[in-house]
């Protein structure tokens, strides 16, 4: 593949569109491989395992080989890494979440419907808790 590229030039949007592309290609070779080995445990979401055997052989098999290829590409290409703080990622997650938990209280619900006092006196200080966790957890990331 190294020869086949070769002679392959390329202006600096069209790079950084092949940085884009083969980056989401590996994020999606890396959640496959995760939810291969061990999908996550949650209570909200439930995984119905229905993925062949043979399916898991032949991914075992391909995706490492992708994996060069893609590698091979990006060095044939010129591609350069994009560097990502995982500090950042992870504080914006948390960010994001507590936002949206507080945009889910008993005042942003009417527009949903009539909303039960039981919203406000209940839910409301158990999604305010949530918030507060996460964003406990962002301070900390923060130090």
């Amino acid at each position: 593949m190294e020869d086949l590229l070769a002679g392959v030039h390329l202006n600096d949007n069209q790079r950084r569109h092949f940085e884009v592309l083969l980056t989401r290609l590996e994020d999606s070779l890396s959640t496959i491989e995760r939810l291969l080995a061990a999908p996550p445990l949650r209570h909200l979401t439930q995984l119905s395992d229905d993925v062949s055997p043979d399916f898991r052989s032949l991914a075992e098999a391909e995706i490492p080989r992708l994996r060069r290829q893609v590698e091979r590409m990006a060095v044939a290409l010129g591609l350069r890494p994009n560097v990502i703080s995982l500090r950042r990622i992870i504080g914006a997650a948390l960010t994001t979440d507590s936002v949206r938990l507080q945009d889910s209280l008993s005042p942003q619900m009417r527009g949903y419907g009539a909303v039960d006092a039981s919203v406000a006196e209940r839910l409301d200080p158990a999604l305010l808790r949530l918030a507060e966790s996460l964003q406990h957890l962002g301070s900390a990331l923060k130090r």
